[in-house]
């Protein structure tokens, strides 16, 4: 399948031709499933590749929410050890961690909302994942663990960037410290999730939360997020510059023109998305 053929009249189409990842893009929500040709779903060279293809298709396709989840009961339970010897530390490890560090950048910069549902282990890169999403759904089967230093590593895929300001830097320097799994209560107490859900109705509220914010001012929310995330490494100044910035900017987008008009007719507004 072409990119010509992904979604059109808001219908749903299957959106890529992925090794690692089942992609529908459907009514502006982008959502991948995880399937790694790896055990347990873990992170190898080829899906990581394909992840930063997936962040740099949020930067030149109209999308309006990302959707990450995991399959068969395992969200991704790190990156595949095995092949790290195999690729010659350190310079392997250097090479793989930036490349993830490629895609996690496109995410982040693309300015659209990210909902992560995690339906199971969330480990190493896997953990990454989780906590990066801007709402973070975690299933009754799931858990969270840092990972790393069961191989004696340190964090990467920005887990050292969104432990701390979702968590507190005292429990982000306990969680990597001990190490210990995290169950989704746990998770939903510390800030690693937004929202605990039961298995039976993970999927279908999954779908209910991407979709309500894809049906919302996505610019505007995936502008928002941003600002919200990098408020904490701001000082005030600059981010009172960036607010202005992001405020003028999104007032040129056709959502903000239906927004106001909205209000003074009183009536729900209808965004598109632009």
């Amino acid at each position: 399948m072409t990119d010509s053929d992904r979604e059109t009249d808001g219908g749903e189409e299957n959106s890529g031709h992925y090794e690692n990842f089942e992609t529908t893009l459907e009514d502006g929500v982008l959502r991948a499933e995880i399937h790694s040709t790896s055990a347990m779903n873990a992170l190898n060279r080829t899906m990581t590749e394909e992840l930063l293809d997936l962040g740099v298709r949020l930067h030149e396709e109209p999308i309006r929410c990302f959707c990450l989840t995991g399959s068969e009961g395992v969200f991704c339970a790190g990156g595949d050890v095995g092949n790290f010897s195999e690729n010659g530390a350190p310079a392997g490890m250097r090479k793989g961690a930036s490349l993830l560090h490629d895609a996690v950048l496109a995410l982040h910069q693309a300015e659209v909302p990210i909902v992560v549902g995690v339906n199971g282990p969330a480990v190493g890169a896997g953990f990454s994942f989780a906590i990066l999403g801007d709402y973070v759904l975690a299933s009754a089967d799931s858990y969270f663990q840092f990972g790393y230093p069961g191989i004696g590593a340190t964090g990467d895929g920005s887990a050292t960037y969104f432990l701390p300001r979702v968590v507190g830097l005292r429990q982000a320097k306990r969680i990597a410290l001990l190490d210990e799994r995290i169950d989704p209560e746990g998770a939903v107490e510390l800030g690693l999730a937004t929202e605990r859900a039961e298995t039976d109705a993970f999927e279908d509220r999954l779908s209910e939360i991407a979709g309500q914010v894809a049906n919302g001012p996505t610019v505007a929310l995936g502008r928002t997020q941003k600002l919200l995330t990098e408020s904490t490494s701001a000082g005030i100044e600059e981010q009172l510059a960036a607010e202005t910035d992001a405020m003028a900017r999104t007032a040129h987008t056709e959502d903000f023109v239906e927004g106001v008009a909205a209000f003074g007719e009183k009536r729900e507004p209808e965004f598109e998305g632009r």
